[in-house]
């Protein structure tokens, strides 16, 4: 029991000073005599003071202690435990994939069934009507169940939490709960390791974590790669132990019950290591286990992989047949998988003579290829530069590329509204073209003057040409994928053997399907999905027309490291209070008012009722 306004506890003093003045209240029965002018100077007797008597048990003092009792409990409010109060528990659910984590054992619970034991025992704790709001933490919070809904009706709702999400930021899930209790409510955060002191953790919640030790191997990276002409594929993968003991790891590669292949290999503590695999073309899909004796995490511990499609691009090449830069080229192109030569009416991309400028096309990439100006004059005045060269170094048509001992040759002035990717003092060498719906790349150079084509850097530039147009392709550029990552494709283009005139590009839905369920996605030249939480294997559906399949897999090296996981509590912040009473809570100054009205009556009483004298 407690008191909601303990000043009115203070009413009680008025119990020990009804008493004594009970004790002095001197009362004289009423004597009848006959002939009072017999009695003469007894008929009155003045007493020297009040002396102290026994304690008179009337009616009068027991009424007059109980109506003190009752007002001055009825001012300090008294409160029965959590009678008559109803609480709302909002809890945070830690949706982090470690929560899935089951010690060795087949009596052991994962740290999720864990959670919810303790979350039902809490529960049951709980006053009669209260009522819970559940939140599954993620990059934007989740709301489980709720807010403030029964428990009959929230436990339920604890079956769709599935706790397999990469590390997250907790901190947008705390705010949200901190915000539903209202400053009223109660907050729990149910996790697997009490977050470190530093944590801007909300003061007002309590944490519980269920969390404990755990050995752990998992696969932290994953590539399929396939070769056309060869028709083989190679699968590349990272195997980590997270542990702190020697792991014997048994990894399978499996097609339904047909196994692909198979590998043992030991894992130091603390160690990852590389396994490259051949499998032959045309599996489609392949699911990779690894197992482990004393795993925590099953989650990372399988993979589903979908086989690369090749996706040849079309290549023209309209230089003149003799000149130094049709054959640089050439010799280039021989290196690149996927390429096929064609014609420039059906080429993806078309590399020709810097004059004439290419159609605005939006379908259409083009490299044109100096010199500028192709007259004798023009040729003989142009510079040859031998730098330093200044490189835009966020455009990927550079990754890999250094120029260094490369000569710059045959270099004219640039008059055309361009934007500079590679640059030698204020003149443009490599250069994307303005105005044109065409992705156009104009190459300032000369090979007949320049050593680009005898270094490196020139097919490691136009390699990365040739993968800038070949992901700007119709359909999935990848088909392999982590969580959250961001996967973006180009719509495939209609043509009168995908479309019919009765249906059109607008009505037809774009779909994401993953185990049955349909759900839309916004339709526009390039299609962003986004980032998805849960590893699994997703469709892309046109209208009823597939574009593809691609694999989202766990790959989170610090959320499979277990050896953190740690049980523990730790109860929420109070409030600092002020020592004593404070005098200006409400109700105060009404308490103090009753207070002394109680003495004040019980003074006057006694002031009225006191014996003047004695008469006889």
């Amino acid at each position: 029991m407690y008191f909601a306004n303990p000043w009115g506890l203070l009413g009680l003093f008025a119990l020990p000073a009804i008493v004594v003045i009970h004790l002095y209240h001197r009362r004289y029965p009423p004597l009848l005599v006959a002939g009072l002018h017999l009695w003469g100077i007894e008929t009155q007797t003045t007493t020297a003071g009040r002396t102290r008597e026994r304690l008179p048990i009337t009616p009068s003092l027991i009424c007059e202690l109980l109506a003190a009792l009752v007002l001055s409990l009825v001012l300090a409010d008294p409160r029965w435990g959590n009678v008559g109060k109803v609480v709302h528990l909002v809890v945070v659910l830690d949706n982090s994939a470690s929560m899935s984590s089951r010690p060795p054992g087949l009596e052991e619970k994962s740290f999720r069934d864990a959670a919810l034991e303790g979350l039902d025992r809490r529960v049951k704790q709980l006053p009669r009507g209260s009522v819970i709001t559940l939140l599954r933490t993620a990059r934007r919070p989740e709301m489980l169940a709720g807010p403030a809904v029964p428990w009959d009706e929230a436990k339920p709702k604890l079956d769709e939490w599935r706790p397999a999400l990469p590390k997250h930021d907790f901190q947008p899930t705390w705010d949200l709960a901190s915000q539903l209790a209202a400053g009223t409510g109660e907050l729990l955060f149910l996790t697997d390791v009490v977050p470190d002191e530093k944590v801007a953790v909300p003061k007002l919640m309590e944490v519980v974590s269920v969390g404990r030790e755990l050995e752990n191997v998992s696969i932290s990276a994953a590539r399929w790669d396939f070769n056309s002409q060869t028709a083989k594929g190679r699968v590349f993968l990272r195997l980590t132990n997270h542990g702190k003991r020697v792991a014997n790891v048994r990894v399978a590669g499996t097609i339904g019950e047909r196994t692909i292949f198979q590998e043992t290999i030991t894992l130091a503590a603390g160690v990852a290591s590389p396994l490259e695999v051949e499998v032959p073309g045309g599996l489609g899909r392949l699911s990779i286990t690894t197992e482990n004796i004393g795993d925590g995490l099953p989650l990372d511990n399988r993979i589903e992989l979908i086989e690369p499609k090749i996706r040849t691009l079309h290549v023209a090449t309209t230089l003149p047949k003799d000149s130094p830069a049709a054959n640089a080229v050439k010799r280039a192109l021989r290196g690149i998988s996927d390429v096929s030569l064609t014609n420039a009416d059906s080429a993806e991309l078309v590399i020709a003579a810097a004059q004439p400028l290419p159609p605005s096309k939006r379908e259409l990439a083009w490299l044109g290829i100096g010199p500028i100006d192709p007259s004798e004059e023009a040729r003989k005045a142009a510079q040859d530069l031998g730098g330093p060269y200044i490189l835009e170094k966020q455009n990927p048509l550079l990754d890999g590329l250094t120029l260094s001992g490369v000569i710059w040759g045959g270099v004219q002035p640039l008059k055309l509204d361009v934007a500079p990717i590679i640059t030698a003092g204020q003149q443009p060498l490599l250069s994307r073209l303005n105005g044109t719906r065409t992705t156009a790349y104009l190459l300032n150079l000369d090979f007949a003057k320049s050593n680009l084509a005898d270094s490196p850097d020139w097919p490691i530039l136009l390699s990365n040409l040739i993968e800038l147009r070949r992901d700007n392709l119709p359909g999935l550029r990848r088909w392999n994928y982590r969580l959250n990552e961001d996967i973006r494709f180009r719509l495939l283009e209609d043509t009168p053997a995908t479309s019919t005139a009765s249906e059109s590009t607008d009505s037809r839905p774009l779909l994401l399907v993953h185990q049955g369920k349909k759900r839309p996605l916004a339709r526009a030249p390039i299609v962003e999905v986004p980032p998805l939480d849960e590893a699994d294997v997703y469709t892309i559906l046109d209208g009823e027309r597939p574009i593809g399949e691609f694999a989202v897999n766990f790959f989170d090296s610090e959320e499979s490291s277990l050896t953190g996981l740690r049980p523990g509590h730790r109860d929420p912040a109070t409030e600092a209070e002020s020592s004593g009473f404070q005098i200006d809570q409400p109700l105060t100054w009404i308490i103090l008012v009753g207070i002394v009205l109680i003495l004040l009556t019980a003074f006057t009483d006694w002031h009225v009722l006191r014996p003047i004298g004695r008469r006889a």
